[in-house]
């Protein structure tokens, strides 16, 4: 993986992405949650998954978790509490992708900067 430069180290470690993890419970059952962790944290959250069992809170903050899918008060409760958009989900699907997701951050913040600002 390429290594971050420090703008974007400093970006990464100050910005939590909101994830939507699904997968199965020992049991078989499907399950879901959505976790809070620090952009820097992303690739090892991604890598840790690869490995078979694993637990969302060693990385992050479990907001949210139950079985199946979330149900629309959920949905809801994220988008309006976390600003989490359902429609606009990025599949962060290996270790790459969310290599070029934490270095792009600090171009995001930047734009996102300058719409608000009217530029």
């Amino acid at each position: 993986m390429a290594k971050l430069t420090r703008t974007e180290q400093i970006v990464a470690e100050k910005t939590v992405c909101v994830l939507l993890v699904r997968g199965e419970s020992p049991d078989g059952k499907k399950i879901f949650a959505y976790v809070a962790i620090r952009a820097d944290k992303l690739e090892s959250f991604m890598e840790a998954q690869k490995q078979g069992t694993f637990y969302p809170e060693d990385y992050g903050i479990v907001i949210e978790a139950g079985e199946g899918e979330p149900s629309e008060e959920i949905k809801q409760k994220m988008t309006t509490e976390y600003g989490f958009n359902h429609e606009a989900m990025l599949d962060i699907g290996d270790t790459q992708k969310a290599n070029d997701l934490t270095s792009n951050l600090a171009s995001y913040a930047v734009a996102a900067t300058k719409d608000e600002e009217g530029e």
